[in-house]
């Protein structure tokens, strides 16, 4: 699609999935992608639900962050002042 669209990945515009897949390796450039840890997520979520269902509090805290995996689909801006 951006080729369709003249441009060029990563010079003129940088693309990153939202989850990591051997998808992402499949590309031409490699897509950069954020990682996330569906093993800890799923078992926040579970421990959350029988929270719940035990009728206790809920634990509360941030999710996991995700972790930028840096491919051939991303690079830093282009300087344009001059």
């Amino acid at each position: 699609m951006a080729a369709e669209m003249g441009l060029s990945v990563p010079k003129d515009i940088s693309l990153i999935a939202w989850d990591d897949s051997q998808l992402c390796r499949l590309t031409h450039p490699n897509l950069s992608a954020m990682s996330h840890d569906v093993f800890g997520f799923g078992a926040d979520v579970t421990r959350r639900l029988f929270d719940v269902v035990h009728r206790r509090n809920p634990s509360s805290g941030p999710a996991a962050t995700p972790v930028l995996l840096p491919r051939g689909s991303s690079a830093p801006p282009q300087d344009t002042t001059g």
